[in-house]
């Protein structure tokens, strides 16, 4: 479960799929001996930043019940690979977005908490609008700002991680992000742009655990696994989600 929102209402369900869930999984890995392991971690993990761009040095504090499940599944692959030599990476998304290219994937998102499907949502007519919550944050538009990174990207740095272990034999904890950030109008802007359609939009209050602006700093990921956001340019997210959403129309 991935809606940091969603996460301070329903801790339960997320203690549930995320922790409990994934210690099973964990368990059931070690249990078949199996030797690596993949996880996409969250920027969520680190909280309000206290420095920008986030690098893996920065404190892990997070905010959000969603970026605590994610810690706590971090810290026990950690112990794991001590106690049982299981190697893992620790991939710290910031924020996956975007379609498969070849369009290989074309199933919607059910009932969508990030911002992107919900503004397609609105785009094609699912939705009569796209609810932001606040515009008062300290961005240059006062809504939240994002680092994007496109799911191709992610898929790729799933494959150099496991190559990376496979050679080094190094457990490897990184983020995957571009360094850029895009703030909730851009967004909006940008799938009307694409789109041509008018995006209409309700400005409702902040909700917990969000902060004003998460950028990453994505070096460590390119000093060792020579990983890049090549496809993560928010023309190219926005472009490959549309391409898919519009066929559903």
């Amino acid at each position: 479960s991935k809606a940091a929102g969603e996460s301070m209402l329903e801790p339960s369900k997320y203690a549930q799929n995320n922790i409990i869930g994934g210690l099973n999984l964990i368990n059931a890995c070690c249990d078949h001996n199996i030797k690596i392991f993949i996880f996409s971690s969250s920027a969520a993990v680190y909280g309000v930043p206290q420095y920008i761009p986030i690098d893996e040095n920065h404190s892990l504090l997070p905010t959000n019940y969603y970026g605590f499940t994610k810690l706590f599944i971090e810290d026990n692959l950690k112990w794991f690979s001590q106690l049982k030599g299981m190697r893992y990476a620790s991939l710290r998304y910031f924020n996956a977005a975007g379609y498969d290219l070849k369009k290989r994937v074309s199933g919607l998102e059910i009932n969508p908490q990030n911002l992107i499907p919900l503004v397609m949502e609105t785009a094609v007519g699912m939705q009569p609008k796209v609810n932001l919550y606040g515009n008062d944050y300290n961005t240059k538009d006062g809504t939240g700002i994002r680092d994007y990174v496109h799911v191709s990207d992610l898929a790729k740095a799933h494959i150099d991680s496991i190559e990376y272990i496979h050679k080094e034999n190094k457990d490897i904890v990184i983020n995957l992000g571009t360094g850029k950030g895009y703030s909730v109008l851009d967004v909006i802007s940008k799938v009307s742009e694409i789109s041509h359609n008018n995006i209409e939009y309700s400005i409702n209050d902040r909700r917990d655990g969000d902060t004003d602006k998460v950028i990453a700093n994505a070096d460590l990921a390119k000093e060792l696994i020579g990983w890049e956001g090549k496809n993560s340019d928010l023309d190219t997210i926005i472009k490959s989600t549309w391409e898919i959403y519009k066929s559903k129309k």
